[in-house]
Order: structure tokens, then C-alpha cells, then sequence
């Protein structure tokens, strides 16, 4: 029978401090998450959990030794010894906090909580010093419980002290950035670097993470500056995914850091950032009007974002155009009233924005991010509540060799918000003429010639359902014209689809993204390369952690072994910086001959230390070559703002089937005959013509003045708000009120320049107007007294 001292108490009040408290504290925090939200999380991972609610149970089973007078058993002693370690590491975890807890005990008790690991470690103690008759032996035991508690707490918290590590370090030269790729892909928790993602203060969770994170970062252990932007960075380089492509974490256990998460860092900037708890799309329309005769189609998207969460929050979204597209209404409901947006510079339209979000008022802005591309972001999704707005745009027919005609529909390619998976897209076109799909997601219906479906997101994301008019076997001509307006003079534009003779091949040379992402399209492109023409001169660089090329050279066999050969022993792993490759490929290319094909996945983030490089080609150079891009996959395409290379690009839709799009594409690339559209002002026509003709042609008068300055870059910003445009020189913002708009030194808009679709009724009628005019002008009908209709 051992010694056991008992001057010290080990009834009901050893019972509760050692016992009761720490396990309620514990509860409370699963519950609540407090320490989580204020300080870090104690209980990241079920492992931390176990290691934290054995010390209560280790004091639980002391404790009936002690009122049972028992001796404990070996194992028990050894668990003791663990408890004192793993109590005294979370005691100086909470060290910084304790004076300051005292004064929060007059709330509730409150302040008492950070304590629980103290007194439960002083419990563990006290038990343990009723059984000092036990000598050598219960101190060897209690050490090497200690140790064992330590090893176990240094293993739980190994991941999150690797990515510390790994975040600490990427600041630093490329060769560091390496090592901390490496390490998080090994060693790291990517939960926890999703957390700081996600804008998370970098707080250490255990103890070993805290002494190394603390030597640089001071006792509180937390990041001295906002880290979410090299976490997102390094997170898209360890696993090759976005990091808006994934949740909010629930910081383990559960989502007890839900209020520390509800903040949106990103509201107001210009990245679509985090993904929002609460956010999301609650329904979505597209209305359509397709003009055969034109070449063209005009198209509305109603779109209706929900919000659960209790406080506020913006809607961001970048939504991907059909080639050759641009948007020329944005509309923002307001108490319930539709109001159309004032196109302006793109600076003053973002600073507008900017102002009215901080005043928490209702705006809606719209620019463009790089080709074909729409950065969409409106506030506020009221609590509880939705939001409704709509983007209308401009879409010509492609036309493919053989004279077939196809306009994609568009897809949401990054949100910060959630979509179900039962929401539909709800698609209604219609034409002038048949309109067919070679997607099973439209079928004929309407009013008329026309499409309609239901695709889910997801389909419409990945296939891009395509409508489909007459093929053209002969030129098309068309006119379009816009009426005067106050001091301006109308205008007239003459547009001409014609089929232009075989040339010579121009170089091409194909940039592969090494990504994880990019494995599928790399044995695509091996499975495509066949329909590249044999003598065309071509050239490959894939940018991959070992970056590989192939030389130019007239295409062959020979040349065809090599592309195989570089793919092949390509690993596609994690997310590759594409600039320097890019680089190396423009770098060869500045006389303005041949084209780059850039095939990659997702670009969420802008690798600032290679990208100045690429910037100063595309600033100095005076000829430059045709950039393409395709990506097969959904998400942010790299751009660098303001450059019109990027700009002008043209991304090919993806249509789900990586092999066909490739063929597609080199066969435009190629030296056979082919369409073009060209399109140049004319007089001014007698009647009016198809608007949207001229909208087409205005964008392209903006994007050459792009990198113009001065008076010409006031009049294509001019000419982009007479015709409602969205370019990368103009933007559209939606004001609560008219006051709003004239107060930010902005237009109020007019309805005169406001597309709309024509309704169903519509159609009919004009179709019904059209027969009665053919009529008239075949002699077969007296002449109508147009003047009696008014």
C-alpha cells in the first residue's frame, strides 16, 4: 500500500476541476468554436480531439484509484504522464491569453475557460502526488508517459507544423518556393493551407508549431501580414485546383470557425476569391434572338442569387461569352424595378462601384477579364433574401470550313457562390429561320423556328450546347446601322462573311500546361496531332516543374515522334507557372508571324515574379503573334489587364470532347480555305438595320484603341458607352438611383441604347411583316398607306 498524502483534497471539488470542467470546456468549444473564432483551434483533428479529452479521462481514473485507495496500474501512470504533457503544452499555448482572462471572468465565467487546461493539468498533479510511495518507478513511468505524450502531440500536429513551414517559405527566392511545394505535398496539411486560403490568421495548433512559427511571427504565434494570397498561390501549386473550386473548410470537426469564415475578404476587389457560405444560385434563364440573315444572335441572362447566411454578402461570377461576343446590357433589380446600367470608362465605373459597396448600398458592375470573358459582381445579396440581375451580349456565328455555322452558349466558368444540383439553366431561342443543335440539351420547340432545354450546370459547363443555322455555301452580306444620337451622327456598317482561298502555313507553336489539370489534354493532343498539315512549321514547350520543348520544324513523322516523346515523359502534377513558357514561345515569335496555341487548365493565380517578363514583350514589341486559347477545363484564364494581346484573344469554346476541339482548331490553323467575317462603316442606310451588326463592329474599334492614349482613347470609350459596349476600356455599372449615377460623374442611360430580346409574339409578327412586304415588293399586293397605321 502506497503513501499517499492526504492533507491535499481529492473528493468532489478535485473531481470537478480535474474532471467536470476541463470536459465541459471541451464541449463548449465543439459547440461554439470560441477559442476556434478568437484565438486558433485546440481540436483541428480527430487525433487532436483524442489526445485533448484523454487528459478528463486519465483524471477520471486517478481519481477513482484515489477514492478507492487502489494502487494504479503501470499503464495508468504512463497515460499520467501523458496528461501532464499534453495539459502543459496547451497551458503555454494559452499562456499569452491567461491575464487577460481574469478580467473576462466577472463575464459569465467566461475568462475561466482558458484556464481549463491549467487546472486540469494541476488536477493530473494532485492525483498523482497520493501515490509518491511508489519511488523510482513512478517517476520513470511518468517520464516516459511525458515523452510519449509529446512524440504523440508533435505527430498530430507534424502536417500543420509542415505547412507553417511551407507558407513561411514560399516568400522566398524560386529555390525556396520549390522546397515548400515539395513539403506540402509531403508533409503538409492542405486543409489547413485551404484555411489560410481562405484568409485565415495562421495561428499554430499545437505546440511544436507554435515554437517554430513563434520565433518569427512573436508569442501570439499569428501571421504579421495577410498570407491568403501566397496560400492560394501555393495551394493551386501543390494540387493543381483552385481554391475556390473547394468549400470554405469546416475546420475539422465541424464548422465551429463559421463566423470567423462568414467575413468576405474579397468583397469589392477584383478576383472572384473565396467561395461564400450561403451564397447561391437560385435561378437562371437565357433568352435568345438569332438572326440568321446576320450572322448573329442577341441573348439575355436572368440570373438569381440567394443568400441563407445572416449577414450580407456580394455575388461574384466570371461568365465565359461564345467567340467573338460582347456584352451590351447589364441590368440590376432594384426594390423590385429593373434598372440598366451606364457604361463609362473602366476606371470610373470600379471606383463607383467601390464607393456605393462601402456605403452599402445596391450597385452591379460588369467588365471585362481578358477575351471573352465577363467579371460580374453585384451587392448586396440581402440576408435571407436574393438578388436579380441580367447580362445581354452580341454573339456572331462561327463558321467552319465547310460552311457550317455554330454559336456556343455561355457558361459560369468561376462564382464565389454554390449551385445546386437540381438547378436548370431554363434556354428559350429564337430565329428567323430553322434553327437546329447537335446537343441533345436543345430541342425544337418555341415559337416559330426555335430552341429551348433545360441543361444542369455541370452539362452546360462542360459542353457548351451549340445552336445551329443554315450552312453558307455562298457570301453573306449584311447592313447594320445605329440612329443618330443628340450630336452624333448615325452609323452604318456593312458586314461580309466570305470564304477566302487556301495560303501558305504560318509557324505555330503549341504551349502545353503541365498541370494536373492538363494530363487529359496532353493525350488529347497526342490523339489530335494527326490532323496537323505535313510541312506546316511547328513547335512545342510544355511548362511542367522539368520543363521540355521540341524545337521548330516542318511537320512530319519525325516531328510527330518528338511531340509524343515530350508528352510522354511529361508528369503532370499539381498547378504549373505557365508564364515562362508562354515567355520563351513569344520570345520566339516577335517578327508577328504564326500563332501560339496555349492549351491549359485553370490560371487562378498571377505568378508576379515570371510574369514581368511577358509584360515587357508585350509592351516593347511592335509585331506580335495570334494568341488562341482553349481550355478544356472550367475556371479563371491568366490575363494581365490592359494588354491587348490578351485581350484580342480568341478562346475557343470547349465542347466536351478534347480530341474534336483540337482537330477543330488545327484545321483553322491550317493552310486550307476558310470563312472570315469582315465587317467596315458604310454610308449611312436609308432604314433602319440589324443594331447588333454594328455592336460587333464597335468592339472591334475599341480593342484596337486599347493601347492608345489621349483623345483616341476618349473617343473609342466614347463611341463603346453610345453603344451600351462592355470592352476592356469601358465598363457597366447599375446605381441604386439616378442620383447615384450623376453624383459619380456618370451617364444616366438611355433607353434608345438598350438591346432587348423580342418577345415570342414578336417573332411572329415580324415573320408575319416580312411575308407581307415580300408581297408588296413582288407587285401582288396593292400599295399599303403606311401612313393611316400610325
Amino acid at each position: 500500500m502506497p503513501y499517499r498524502a492526504s492533507i491535499l483534497p481529492s473528493g468532489g471539488l478535485a473531481l470537478f476541476f480535474g474532471v467536470i470542467f476541463p470536459a465541459g470546456v471541451i464541449a463548449f468549444e465543439l459547440a461554439t468554436g470560441m477559442c476556434a473564432n478568437a484565438l486558433f483551434d485546440p481540436m483541428p483533428t480527430p487525433w487532436h480531439l483524442l489526445l485533448v479529452a484523454s487528459v478528463p479521462l486519465v483524471n477520471l481514473l486517478l481519481w477513482r484509484r484515489v477514492q478507492r485507495e487502489l494502487d494504479p496500474p503501470g499503464w495508468l501512470i504512463v497515460a499520467a504522464g501523458g496528461a501532464v504533457a499534453i495539459g502543459t503544452s496547451y497551458t503555454l499555448l494559452l499562456l499569452p491569453v491567461l491575464p487577460i482572462a481574469v478580467i473576462a471572468i466577472v463575464f459569465f465565467g467566461i475568462g475561466l475557460l482558458p484556464y481549463a487546461p491549467l487546472v486540469a493539468t494541476i488536477a493530473t498533479v494532485h492525483f498523482l502526488a497520493q501515490f509518491v510511495g511508489q519511488g523510482t518507478r513512478l517517476a520513470a513511468r511518468l517520464l516516459g508517459g511525458a515523452a510519449l505524450g509529446l512524440l504523440l502531440l508533435a505527430l498530430a500536429d507534424l502536417p500543420a507544423t509542415a505547412t507553417f513551414l511551407a507558407i513561411d517559405g514560399y516568400r522566398g527566392d524560386p529555390k525556396a518556393q520549390t522546397n515548400s511545394v515539395w513539403l506540402m505535398r509531403n508533409l503538409g496539411d492542405r486543409d489547413v493551407l485551404l484555411r489560410l486560403a481562405y484568409g485565415d490568421t495562421g495561428r499554430a495548433t499545437g505546440l511544436v508549431s507554435f515554437l517554430i512559427t513563434s520565433w518569427g511571427r512573436g508569442l501570439d504565434g499569428r501571421l504579421r501580414e495577410d498570407y491568403s494570397g501566397d496560400a492560394r498561390e501555393l495551394y493551386y501549386r501543390v494540387t493543381g485546383t483552385p481554391f475556390n473550386a473547394v468549400a470554405a473548410p469546416t475546420h475539422g470537426l465541424d464548422d465551429r470557425r463559421r463566423w470567423f469564415m462568414a467575413w468576405d475578404q474579397d468583397q469589392g476587389g477584383s478576383e472572384i476569391g473565396r467561395r461564400v457560405a450561403g451564397l447561391m444560385l437560385a435561378t437562371s434563364r437565357i433568352d435568345g434572338s438569332v438572326a440568321s440573315a446576320d450572322n448573329l444572335g442577341y441573348f439575355e441572362w436572368t440570373l438569381e442569387v440567394s443568400n441563407d447566411d445572416e449577414l450580407q454578402h456580394e455575388a461574384r461570377m466570371t461568365i465565359a461569352l461564345p467567340e467573338g461576343a460582347v456584352a451590351s446590357r447589364a441590368t440590376l433589380w432594384v426594390n423590385g424595378e429593373p434598372r440598366e446600367a451606364s457604361v463609362a470608362g473602366r476606371g470610373e465605373t470600379r471606383a463607383a462601384y467601390q464607393r456605393v459597396v462601402r456605403a452599402q448600398r445596391d450597385p452591379l458592375l460588369v467588365t471585362t477579364d481578358g477575351a471573352q470573358r465577363l467579371l460580374v459582381q453585384a451587392f448586396p445579396v440581402e440576408s435571407r433574401g436574393t438578388l436579380k440581375l441580367r447580362i445581354g451580349y452580341s454573339a456572331p456565328f462561327q463558321v467552319a470550313a465547310d460552311g457550317t455555322r455554330s454559336l456556343a452558349l455561355p457558361a459560369i466558368v468561376e462564382r464565389n457562390f454554390d449551385v445546386g444540383g437540381d438547378l436548370r439553366h431554363s434556354v428559350w431561342i429564337e430565329g428567323d429561320a430553322m434553327l437546329a443543335s447537335g446537343d441533345s440539351s436543345l430541342q425544337p420547340g418555341g415559337a416559330g423556328n426555335g430552341l429551348h432545354g433545360e441543361p444542369s450546370d455541370d452539362y452546360l459547363l462542360a459542353h457548351r450546347p451549340r445552336i445551329l443555322a443554315s450552312k453558307l455555301s455562298a457570301p453573306l452580306v449584311a447592313t447594320g446601322s445605329v440612329a443618330a444620337l443628340d450630336k452624333a451622327p448615325g452609323i452604318a456598317v456593312e458586314q461580309t462573311v466570305a470564304p477566302v482561298p487556301a495560303s501558305a502555313a504560318q509557324p505555330l507553336t503549341i504551349v502545353l500546361d503541365g498541370s494536373l489539370s492538363g494530363a487529359k489534354a496532353g493525350a488529347a493532343l497526342r490523339e489530335a496531332l494527326g490532323s496537323l498539315p505535313n510541312g506546316m512549321p511547328v513547335s512545342l514547350r510544355i511548362a511542367a516543374e522539368t520543363p521540355a520543348s521540341v524545337a521548330v520544324a516542318p511537320w512530319s513523322p519525325a516531328q510527330k515522334a518528338r511531340f509524343d516523346r515530350a508528352i510522354a515523359g511529361t508528369r503532370f502534377v499539381g498547378g504549373q507557372d505557365n508564364i515562362p513558357a508562354l515567355g520563351d514561345a513569344l520570345g520566339g515569335m516577335l517578327d508577328g508571324r504564326g500563332t501560339i496555341l496555349w492549351i491549359h487548365g485553370p490560371q487562378p493565380v498571377a505568378f508576379e515574379r515570371t510574369g514581368a517578363r511577358v509584360e515587357q514583350m508585350l509592351e516593347r514589341s511592335s509585331a506580335l503573334p495570334r494568341l488562341v486559347r482553349y481550355q478544356p477545363e472550367a475556371g479563371r484564364a491568366f490575363t494581365i489587364e490592359g494588354a491587348r494581346w490578351f485581350d484580342t484573344a480568341r478562346e475557343a469554346t470547349p465542347s466536351g470532347d478534347t480530341v474534336r476541339d483540337l482537330r477543330m482548331i488545327f484545321a483553322e490553323l491550317g493552310n486550307g480555305p476558310r470563312w472570315t467575317t469582315e465587317r467596315h462603316e458604310v454610308a449611312e442606310a436609308a432604314e433602319p438595320r440589324s443594331a447588333h451588326i454594328v455592336r460587333l463592329w464597335g468592339a472591334d474599334q475599341v480593342a484596337a484603341a486599347e493601347s492608345e492614349r489621349g483623345d483616341k482613347r476618349k473617343a473609342a470609350v466614347a463611341l463603346a458607352g453610345r453603344l451600351n459596349l462592355i470592352t476592356p476600356l469601358s465598363g457597366a455599372v447599375v446605381l441604386e438611383s439616378d442620383k447615384d449615377t450623376q453624383a459619380n460623374d456618370l451617364p444616366v442611360p438611355s433607353a434608345e441604347n438598350v438591346p432587348t430580346v423580342p418577345e415570342p409574339h414578336e417573332w411572329a409578327l415580324l415573320v408575319v411583316l416580312a411575308a407581307m412586304l415580300g408581297w408588296v415588293f413582288r407587285g401582288r399586293l396593292p400599295k399599303l398607306r403606311l401612313a393611316r397605321l400610325g
